[in-house]
């Protein structure tokens, strides 16, 4: 049976930097742990796992590891937290959220405990770190969002490229050429976030085999003057837009309509309005919003269930990506393009 000796040879470290890495107590280069988690894994070497882990019984807990970041919107998130508990506790699992500052240390020091039989990854970013760990995982792990690199994962989450081409396709079909995207805070995109990436790149994408012409400015703010400021140097760039997609929270897509009727123009008379992402909520503002929402219930809940069937052995396969497609939900705010 390997030792903590032959872990540090096949790593290539001390064996003193083998034990910090597995104890943690200390911290250790990121490159460097994952080399001895490496090394530890093609070893079969666990020191820290639980004696019921060994003898391959469960806990019935999981992690749900998510980070959080400035630019998260914590009104919303809640739910992706409601989605993943309530699946689970349909099978009897209770969930263990793990919100520390190095998420991958959490990650990997709760994967060894021999505290919970399975992980799910929320908030994953394009290039997130935790998917490498993941990889290293002696538990299950799903990732809820698509990372630029899958294999060795299973990966679940909303289909944001159908999105951004169903928001296209719409306004193609309704005569608009000429399109403002409103995005999120440009730190999101700037730090990878998944969904925001892939619905603005596939807009991009759509748009060009459609010979549609797309503006995309970062939100700055969600007050009135800071989304105001924004939509005065979008329609610096184009003046006659005739369909804004908002990729942008409740609050801001509520002052993109309020600069809009300022500006004299109606909706969707004048200008057609589209939410991207939101919550299904969008029924609810004093003018309702088309919208391509957010599924978390779904996404999350499908999450679940393949953590499930990885516990239960039911499946071995790795690098698999199912994508769910959300739908559209028609209130009147996208009209025909005014003409000329």
């Amino acid at each position: 049976m390997a030792g903590i000796k032959d872990v540090a040879e096949r790593a290539g470290v001390a064996i003193s930097t083998v034990s910090y890495v597995m104890s943690g107590k200390r911290s250790v280069r990121p490159e460097t742990k994952l080399r001895v988690l490496r090394a530890a894994r093609e070893l079969g070497y666990f020191p820290n796992a639980g004696a019921r882990m060994l003898r391959g019984e469960r806990t019935n807990i999981v992690a749900l590891s998510s980070p959080m970041h400035e630019y998260t919107d914590y009104t919303n998130y809640s739910a992706f937290f409601f989605a993943v508990a309530q699946r689970a506790r349909r099978y009897g699992y209770d969930v263990l959220l793990l919100m520390g500052e190095d998420e991958t240390e959490d990650l990997m020091r709760m994967a060894d405990s021999g505290l919970v039989d399975g992980v799910l990854l929320l908030d994953v970013t394009l290039d997130d770190p935790r998917v490498a760990c993941a990889r290293l995982c002696r538990v299950p792990v799903v990732s809820i969002g698509i990372p630029r690199e899958t294999d060795g994962v299973l990966c679940v989450d909303l289909d944001f490229e159908l999105m951004g081409r169903w928001a296209v396709d719409r306004a193609v079909r309704l005569g608009h050429r000429r399109a403002l995207l409103v995005g999120d805070q440009g730190d999101a995109y700037d730090n990878g976030s998944n969904y925001l990436i892939r619905t603005r790149d596939s807009v991009f994408a759509r748009a060009a085999e459609c010979g549609m012409a797309v503006e995309f400015i970062p939100s700055v703010g969600r007050t009135m003057d800071a989304v105001s400021a924004s939509m005065e140097r979008a329609f610096a760039l184009d003046p006659a837009p005739t369909v804004i997609f908002g990729q942008c929270s409740l609050g801001q897509l509520n002052n993109i309509v309020g600069y809009c009727y300022s500006r004299g123009m109606g909706v969707p008379e004048d200008v057609s309005i589209l939410a991207l992402g939101t919550f299904g909520n969008a029924a609810t503002m004093v003018r309702p919003l088309d919208e391509i929402p957010m599924l978390p219930f779904s996404s999350c809940g499908r999450a679940v269930d393949l953590l499930v069937e990885a516990i239960e052995g039911r499946r071995g396969d790795e690098g698999v990506v199912e994508l769910i497609p959300s739908k559209y939900l028609r209130r009147g705010s996208m009209g025909a393009a005014p003409s000329a």
